[in-house]
């Protein structure tokens, strides 16, 4: 495993991260040893884990980190705020709960995060799918920064979501905020708003380190789905749009020489290696449900991507693959 810093902070966190999500909920599938998978993260060298207190039901997502990991120091442990996990959701399934980003309202959700985790401070706290007038809020800000300065978080950080996109918040907080992360979803199919935020002076003058989520397009690029799979009951997957998983699937194909031969990658080691060739990502958070996975997705810090590979790799995302898109995915935003 390979290392990086977020920025200037003195944050260094794995190359491949791991992201609770899949141990606190079942919306990828059910994962039969959750202390199985977290052990294979530490036995591969992963050190970065990120978490929220939305994962699940009553703060799960961080309590079963504070379960698994216990009270160690060698890793860095990253949750969010924003949401009020004691409201219901907007609509069953997998809609948000409301969010309140009152400053008031904010430390709350830190020190109830600071129970569940065990800890005294957490190392990047980052705002949970932020819209647009809390990235605005001064006095939210000040708070934050406030926290910082009582040490009870290290280094703050931007998660955008909950779906691709929202540009318009992720410059703002890159430009006007003191942040030191931004985690946006990207992969080699999908590059925007990525590719613009990694061209942000804010990520180019090595300011802030940029995290990817869903590197592997929906499990597109796993090799673990096909054309014909199909996701049932509150399978996230669920949500993307058959044509848009055919015009991934079409556009995957042109990447076969990234993966096996003498390139010794898995398709899926592919995705994320590929995603660390990308100059300001820091840290990738692969989707995983097994131990398997884990140890797979985690070995590609060691393959990285040739200059060749990276150059018909571009040349291949500015003609689109060669592919005429069935669906145009577009980018949220609470902007309008």
């Amino acid at each position: 495993m390979r290392y990086r810093t977020f920025g200037q902070s003195g944050l260094e966190v794995s190359e491949v991260g791991f992201g609770a999500w899949t141990i606190a909920t079942d919306w990828w599938g059910n994962v039969d040893d959750k202390a199985g998978l977290v052990h294979a993260a530490l036995d591969a060298g992963i050190t970065f884990f990120d978490t929220a207190p939305v994962y699940g039901d009553d703060g799960f997502g961080e309590t079963i980190v504070a379960d698994t990991l216990g009270p160690r120091d060698d890793v860095v442990i990253t949750t969010k705020c924003g949401y009020d996990i004691d409201a219901p959701r907007v609509a069953p399934g997998h809609s948000e709960r409301p969010q309140d980003w009152r400053p008031e309202a904010v430390r709350a959700q830190l020190e109830a995060s600071l129970r569940r985790l065990g800890r005294d401070h957490v190392d990047l706290y980052q705002l949970h799918n932020v819209r647009m007038e809390p990235v605005l809020a001064d006095d939210l800000w000040d708070e934050l920064e406030r926290f910082r300065a009582e040490g009870k978080v290290r280094e703050i950080g931007v998660a955008l979501g909950p779906a691709i996109g929202w540009t318009d918040e992720g410059l703002q907080a890159l430009r006007e905020r003191s942040i030191v992360s931004l985690q946006t979803v990207f992969n080699l199919l999908e590059q925007e708003p990525g590719r613009t935020f990694a061209a942000e002076p804010a990520v180019t003058d090595g300011r802030v380190g940029l995290i990817a989520r869903v590197p592997h397009a929906s499990d597109v690029l796993s090799g673990k789905v096909t054309r014909d799979t199909e996701f049932e009951g509150d399978d996230h997957r669920a949500h993307r749009k058959r044509e848009n998983l055919l015009d991934l699937f079409d556009k995957a194909d042109t990447l076969a020489f990234l993966y096996g031969g003498e390139s010794g990658r898995t398709i899926g080691q592919a995705a994320v290696a590929g995603i660390l060739a990308f100059a300001g990502f820091t840290t990738v958070l692969p989707t995983c449900v097994t131990a398997e996975e884990v140890r797979e997705y985690a070995a590609a810090s060691e393959l990285p991507f040739g200059p060749d590979e990276k150059a018909r790799l571009d040349e291949l995302w500015s003609q689109n693959f060669g592919v005429t898109d069935r669906y145009e995915m577009p980018l949220k935003s609470s902007s309008g």
